[in-house]
């Protein structure tokens, strides 16, 4: 059975021991740890070590930073130490990193950021009890400016390197299980939108060609009141693609019904369901939007953009989809209407009412 493997990536001599138990604590959790010291990296007899240990960094699935107050060797390559070329390798590749940092270098590093404004002192020559080079520092703020992965713990001793990471992995492991919930949830409502628009095709067609024979009089107004029913649907099944779930918890039969839809789809979901927006600034441009969101979020949810803010304009952006399927909703008769909405509450809830 394969086991993930866990990169140690440190200076080695000043953080022997913190490596040696941390590689005994990766064992105990039934991965492999990968360290340099310890021969577990190939070193390519065509290639500087420091560019092996790059190498074998992309082929472990998580990596444990561990900065202490020595600041290391630099790789051949470059002016920064080989431990952060490797951090660099690991985001690179999209690498989960953990990363902890000796308690009294933080406490250094806190020192320096504070007088990075002091004009009296060049912080970068003052001598830091727990730190032998101010590019540490510069490592530290790498990490903890870094947009994803940059959480930064803290650490004592080993024991409070176990407890954190003990803590983050049954962490990983219970998103890994909602995730895989989720996205059975999602491909279930993408599923069903797939199968309403096979459904609505045969269904048209089927009831043209039976009602054609049966009833020439009244055989376009059947057809387009089952056509009118089809399309309202869309708008249900639309709203759940949007939460990536497979109904909407925030809610209630006699809420969804009792609420006004003259203010459109987008009011609508915010007054029944708890939809709420929000503005947003959109990179690297830095456009402005308004965008509507689920309450919850499920794997596959996402919002939805109402409004874009160009040069002091507001741009109104039409989502036709919504809006059509929404007109078709709110033009039905209320007992069919109500039908319609139930489908968006869990089945217990709707059947009971």
């Amino acid at each position: 059975m394969a086991a993930p493997r866990v990169f140690i990536s440190s200076t080695c001599y000043d953080l022997k021991h913190i490596r040696e138990s941390l590689k005994y604590f990766v064992k105990n959790m039934g991965y492999e740890p990968v360290l340099s010291d310890e021969g577990d990296v190939y070193y390519n007899p065509v290639s500087h070590t420091h560019n092996s240990c790059l190498d074998e960094v992309s082929n472990c699935q998580m990596f444990v930073l561990i900065i202490g107050g020595r600041y290391g060797g630099t790789h051949i390559n470059s002016s920064e130490s080989i431990t952060n070329e490797e951090y660099r390798i690991a985001v690179n590749n999209n690498i989960p990193v953990f990363t902890l940092v000796d308690s009294a270098v933080s406490s250094d590093h806190h020192l320096y950021q504070i007088n990075g404004k002091n004009s009296d002192i060049d912080r970068d020559k003052v001598n830091y009890p727990a730190s032998d080079n101010v590019k540490i520092f510069h490592f530290i703020n790498e990490v903890r400016k870094n947009t994803i992965n940059n959480a930064i713990h803290p650490f004592r001793n080993f024991s409070d390197i176990e407890a954190y990471l003990k803590k983050q992995w049954a962490g990983m492991l219970f998103d890994f299980i909602l995730k895989s919930r989720n996205e059975k949830q999602s491909e279930l409502t993408n599923k069903l939108l797939t199968d309403l628009s096979m459904v609505s095709r045969k269904t048209e067609e089927l009831l043209k060609s039976v009602y054609g024979k049966l009833d020439q009089v009244n055989a376009q107004q059947v057809i387009n009141s089952v056509s009118d029913t089809i399309n309202a649907e869309k708008f249900v099944l639309s709203v759940l693609k949007m939460t990536g779930m497979t109904h909407l918890k925030n809610t209630d039969i006699n809420r969804l019904v009792n609420t006004s839809m003259a203010k459109g789809w987008a009011q609508y979901l915010v007054d029944a369901a708890d939809f709420y927006i929000t503005t947003e600034t959109e990179y690297p441009d830095g456009t402005q939007c308004t965008v509507l969101w689920p309450p919850k979020l499920g794997t596959g949810g996402f919002g939805v953009t109402l409004q874009e803010y160009e040069n002091g304009n507001v741009i109104e952006l039409e989502n036709a989809d919504y809006a059509h399927s929404f007109s078709f909703l709110k033009a039905l008769d209320p007992q069919k209407k109500k039908e319609i909405l139930e489908r968006l509450l869990p089945p217990s809830e709707s059947s009971q009412l």
